[in-house]
């Protein structure tokens, strides 16, 4: 609604930030870089297996069809997006070597046009601004990851 776009510039210009915490697809839409027709690609970077197998189910039966890959690292993810452009990918912020905020900053450096959504069960402020600040598009709890989630898939499928 306006009144919630307006509230979340307001506390950005309140906290001083050049991003919104959170930027909803009002703002920006993620986009399939191939052909409209193309189902859109995304990238799961997640170090647990049931949690990466969770979200694999989840995403497969909610959102419409799609080209899902996986990884388990920072180095994975790096290797898999040089490989292939991917419309998104969903991080996770604890991983194994390197956290998911320097994967955000080395995937956006690679392509700028990279979209990231940053995932953690740590839903403090401070990882969500440096979350953003690293090139996040956004920052999901995973507690409320499918909530948080469907809007930004709703985006890819337009």
């Amino acid at each position: 609604t306006r009144a919630g776009v307006a509230r979340l510039r307001l506390a950005c210009v309140r906290r001083r930030l050049t991003r919104p915490i959170l930027i909803l697809p009002a703002y920006r839409e993620p986009r399939c870089r191939y052909h409209p027709a193309m189902p859109p690609s995304i990238l799961v970077v997640e170090a647990h297996d049931a949690m990466r197998a969770a979200l694999r189910d989840w995403l497969l039966s909610s959102a419409a069809p799609l080209e899902l890959r996986e990884a388990r690292s920072v180095e994975e993810a790096l290797e898999q997006s040089a490989q292939a452009e991917v419309d998104l990918v969903l991080m996770n912020l604890e991983l194994p070597g390197r956290n998911g905020i320097e994967a955000t900053r080395e995937l956006r450096r690679r392509d700028p046009s990279c979209v990231v959504v940053i995932m953690s069960v740590n839903d403090s402020e401070a990882l969500r601004i440096a979350a953003i600040e690293a090139g996040a598009m956004a920052f999901v709890s995973k507690r409320e990851l499918p909530h948080g989630l469907l809007p930004i898939l709703a985006g890819l499928e337009k």
